[in-house]
């Protein structure tokens, strides 16, 4: 993510961070090959120096033929548009930050889709020979830039590479962009130096804020593209590392290995093929590409972006682990996976998941990038709390969550994971009609994945408020009370008619007084609001179960306690 131009901010963030960096960003790439339901798999999370860093999402639309107009960052950057520009979505930064648009992650409406960026740092000899540029191509306007004017990965390639020729970059940064027949990540070294790779579909990749692309071969034109002098001008100041009698880009032009970004990367590594990775080392050029262990699915990638190095001896929950940079830091802001399917129309080409606040404690929302408007609670401007905005509404759900991870969190995850797995599992017939309706009539497609989107950000953010208010009371009754007196952890509240639609249970109930009565086949469940027991009826054997606590009915809608629904 970004580098902080304001001195005073930057202070802060200093000691916050200590001796670390103030870089952010975690990326992931899942090769269409390896990848569960063959979709090609970019992934990032916009992480910030403040907790608190409202973001937006919005459709930029199309625009004929009007000349003269350009992109602009703040700091006088300014890039002319064609007459003609493309319709696309993107998550900006709230403008009262002050520091640009930053539009994110990015889907056109040619099936582009790219997201940017990681930023990274070149060797101090590197900046020392060809120093950022103050004034040029920064990481707040590149994706805007590219999704307004490109229609393929490659030729967003090209526009970068040509921008940052012309008027230079003013930080280092790495951009993954991929439409359904190929996929690259550009790397920005210096003030002019850059290269890319086209990824390769069979391979995936996890990486922090480091420079990443490793042995090349300069005469390979298909897979690689890079700055006409990058060689010679590696050569010319001898910075050039050979790994196996190859040049290797990282080695050659990035800073030095630290722990801040490539325990990062060891750890997406470790986490998607544990295998071939050892104990973790801080110099060890970790690889970009590697073989995964097994097939992966986006709800894996979403996992891997809330890792908090579980399961290791870094693990954050460890005592004197507190200050290590994991995946999934509390100052996430914005979370996303796009997956690129070659089965969709192009102009609908992929299936955005997009999570705000934290994705430890936060819910990825699925969104068709055929959608022409987004839904009111995701165009909430500015920089102060507010409800009625899609950030705050998660973001303050994970900053109670993390008060306590085990107590409070634990129970939030799980919420959470039940709701993604079944929107999950929704999309897989949401797509199939998308694709005929569009087969039928393009315009019939795009009003219904947006209809669509509509109706699960609207639910979703009412179910936010909801599990807000659930979690902050049980905060607020615990607050105080000495540990014997605590009871158990948090469990959430969930309605009814979602658990049972989710599990395939149909619902009889006949009035308040009655029992309600779930059944699916020979499994049957029947409670009553008020009661904290439950009659369990499964093959034939029935058992009473004694529930976290009673159904409850609040506002023309029953709830009852999320264990009870991920037994069913």
């Amino acid at each position: 993510m970004k580098r902080f131009r304001v001195l005073a901010l930057a202070m802060a963030v200093t000691l916050l961070l200590g001796t670390t960096s103030a870089f952010a960003c975690t990326a992931v790439y899942v090769g269409k090959n390896v990848s569960a339901d063959g979709s090609t798999i970019l992934a990032r999370s916009e992480d910030q120096g403040t907790g608190a860093y409202n973001k937006m999402f919005l459709v930029v639309d199309r625009v004929e033929n009007v000349p003269g107009r350009t992109i602009d960052d703040v700091q006088g950057f300014s890039y002319p548009l064609p007459a003609t520009t493309y319709k696309y979505t993107m998550v900006p930064d709230t403008p009262g930050e002050g520091d640009g648009p930053y539009m994110g992650a990015c889907t056109n409406e040619y099936g582009l889709s790219l997201t940017g960026t990681v930023s990274a740092s070149p060797s101090a000899e590197v900046e020392k020979v060809d120093p950022f540029v103050e004034g040029g191509l920064r990481e707040a306007v590149l994706t805007g830039i590219v999704a307004a004017t490109c229609k393929t990965p490659k030729e967003g390639v090209e526009k970068l590479a040509s921008i940052i020729e012309k008027y230079g970059s003013e930080e280092g940064n790495i951009i993954m962009l991929a439409d359904q027949k190929e996929a690259w990540i550009f790397e920005v070294y210096s003030g002019h130096l850059w290269a890319a790779q086209k990824m390769p579909a069979d391979k995936v990749a996890v990486f922090g804020n480091q420079f990443m692309i490793g042995t090349v071969d300069p005469a390979d034109t298909e897979n690689f593209m890079y700055q006409k002098d990058l060689f010679k001008t590696a050569d010319e100041n001898k910075w050039t590392k050979l790994v196996d009698g190859k040049v290797h880009l990282a080695a050659t032009f990035g800073e030095p290995r630290e722990d801040y970004s490539n325990m990062r990367t060891w750890m997406g590594h470790k986490l998607l093929a544990p295998a071939t990775v050892g104990e973790y080392k801080t110099d060890t050029l970790y690889p970009l590409f590697y073989d995964p262990a097994k097939k992966v699915s986006a709800l894996e990638v979403m996992d891997v972006l809330r890792n908090r190095y579980e399961g290791t001896k870094y693990d954050a929950s460890l005592p004197g682990n507190e200050a290590l940079r994991v995946i999934g830091v509390e100052r996430q802001s914005q979370i996303h996976v796009i997956q690129v399917k070659d089965n969709y129309p192009k102009e609908i080409s992929a299936l955005q998941w997009l999570a705000f606040g934290n994705a430890e404690h936060s819910v990825f929302l699925p969104n068709f990038s055929g959608i022409t408007d987004t839904y009111k609670a995701y165009k909430v401007d500015g920089e102060d709390y507010d409800p009625n905005g899609a950030y705050w509404k998660f973001k303050r759900i994970c900053t109670l969550a993390e008060q306590n991870r085990s107590f409070y969190g634990q129970g939030v995850k799980d919420y959470w994971n039940f709701y993604e797995e079944n929107l999950y599992n929704d999309m897989k017939s949401a797509e199939q009609k998308m694709i005929k309706l569009y087969a039928e009539d393009p315009a019939k497609a795009e009003k219904y994945v947006t209809d669509l989107h509509m109706q699960i950000a609207e639910k979703a953010c009412k179910d936010a408020d909801h599990l807000y208010d659930n979690l902050l009371f049980f905060v607020m009754d615990r607050f105080g009370r000495t540990a014997e007196k605590l009871g158990g952890p948090f469990v959430p509240e969930i309605a009814l008619r979602d658990a049972a639609t989710a599990k395939g249970y149909n619902i009889k109930w006949t009035g308040s007084k009655d029992p309600i009565v779930l059944t699916n086949g020979s499994s049957t469940y029947s409670f009553t609001i008020g009661s904290d027991t439950c009659n369990v009826t499964k093959a034939g054997k029935a058992s009473e179960v004694k529930l976290t606590f009673a159904p409850v009915e609040k506002n023309g809608t029953t709830y009852i306690p999320l264990d009870l629904a991920m037994t069913l």
